[in-house]
């Protein structure tokens, strides 16, 4: 059965380079089994070597739809990854009995109210390597197709019940225009585009709270706003926005040690650290208070050299000098793959923050790990290194929503300051 399918046109492109991969996605993952997935798999054993791997691979593990996962190695890596870096249960047992998490993976796809999207998951370096390649920026198409059952069976669903018990999924179709149409001006820096973007959701999140918000009204408003923002006569009446911006980039800093440093401890996001602390000489004091019948509360201290950080935002600046499309390319595919910004509970402003504050924590680690000579390659580690932590780490975007939940600084101004 075909199915309409909506798509970036590089999506058939893409193919596993197995063996060849640098920066393997078998590692600091969560490798969930379900119960049929784990009994089918004991089943099909055939080699003794094989069992003993096996007994000592799992441990339980209960979210979603899992109740196994994968216990990881002394380097953070799959037991079940071999020395040439390829699946050792593929080999055994064919690639029908992987974890459904292996078998999808970098797919991302969304069935919505009969029809399908498939995006690509940036935390895949070969996923990146595509990317660069859409010079002119990423085009979505809607073709008519045959589904795999892997797409399938790794597919969020958002179905006529879930519409009904959220308005917001009225606006799905809508919200990618609003999406594409102001993150892919270029007459814009990114950060710009994102601070844009924010005014544009601050203001339909007002209309769904004050109940003026259908789906006629929703659609005419993002309609109006991305001609607006796209008609070369109003260059000069945004561009005013951003006159007296600082740019500084001393908040995205504080934002970015303060959740990043504080989510997974997997050994490449420590390997990271490292490099930042080096690269601007950061020095971090965390004080743990406590108060009589209170949790603990955390305070940072955090030091560091600002001429050394500004000078690596200018290394940063050279390095990617001609090559911007790169940053808006990766966050767009982020965003869309992550199916911002209805990822979150919270509403759409909370999500719009979420992804601003993914973009400023992207941004500072490029800023401080990249240098004026790096190469391609070590921006495609970096981003799937990062994409790895930032999107796909169950930790950090349960921190960060959390701390979403708990703050009340997450005005625009404050997520300009972030971004910019």
């Amino acid at each position: 059965m075909k199915y309409i399918v909506l798509q970036p046109s590089f999506y058939s492109k893409f193919e596993c380079i197995g063996s060849d991969c640098k920066y393997n996605c078998c590692r600091d993952w969560n490798i969930g089994f379900t119960k049929q997935e784990f009994k089918n798999m004991k089943r099909k054993i055939r080699t003794e070597e094989f069992r003993e791997k096996f007994e000592d691979a799992f441990e339980k593990y209960q979210i979603d739809i899992f109740h196994y996962r994968i216990k990881l190695d002394e380097n953070n890596k799959c037991k079940f990854l071999d020395e040439n870096g390829l699946c050792s249960i593929y080999a055994e047992m064919g690639p029908e009995n992987m974890s459904l998490v292996c078998k999808i993976f970098p797919r991302q796809t969304t069935y919505c109210m009969g029809k399908y999207e498939c995006f690509l998951d940036i935390a895949c370096e070969e996923v990146i390597r595509l990317l660069l390649q859409e010079k002119e920026g990423i085009k979505l198409e809607v073709i008519e197709r045959e589904v795999t059952d892997t797409e399938k069976s790794g597919a969020s669903r958002i179905d006529g019940e879930k519409v009904k018990t959220s308005s917001m999924f009225q606006y799905w179709v809508n919200f990618k225009i609003l999406l594409l149409g102001v993150l892919q001006n270029r007459e814009y820096d990114f950060g710009e585009r994102m601070v844009i973007l924010g005014m544009a959701i601050k203001k339909i999140d007002e209309m769904l709270r004050n109940g003026t918000a259908n789906e006629k009204a929703v659609s005419n408003y993002i309609q109006q706003f991305v001609d607006s923002f796209n008609d070369s006569r109003n260059k000069d009446m945004y561009s005013n926005l951003f006159e007296n911006a600082d740019r500084s980039g001393r908040k995205r800093l504080f934002n970015s040690i303060v959740y990043h440093y504080n989510g997974t401890r997997a050994a490449e996001d420590l390997k990271i650290q490292k490099k930042i602390n080096n690269r601007i000489d950061v020095k971090i004091q965390l004080k743990t208070e406590f108060e009589i019948g209170k949790e603990k509360s955390e305070n940072w201290n955090i030091e560091y050299d600002f001429e050394k950080y500004q000078q690596a935002i200018r290394d940063f600046e050279e390095f990617i000098k001609g090559k911007e499309y790169w940053i808006e390319n990766v966050m767009v595919e982020g965003f869309l793959a992550n199916r911002f910004p209805f990822r979150m509970n919270g509403g759409i402003w909370r999500n719009y923050c979420a992804m601003a504050t993914v973009y400023s924590m992207m941004l500072f680690m490029w800023t401080c790990c990249l240098e004026k000579d790096s190469t391609e390659e070590d921006f495609i580690y970096y981003t799937s290194e990062f994409s790895k932590s930032l999107f796909n780490s169950v930790n950090h975007m349960t921190e960060l929503e959390k701390c979403l939940n708990e703050t009340e600084s997450e005005t625009l101004g404050h997520m300009a300051a972030l971004v910019l």
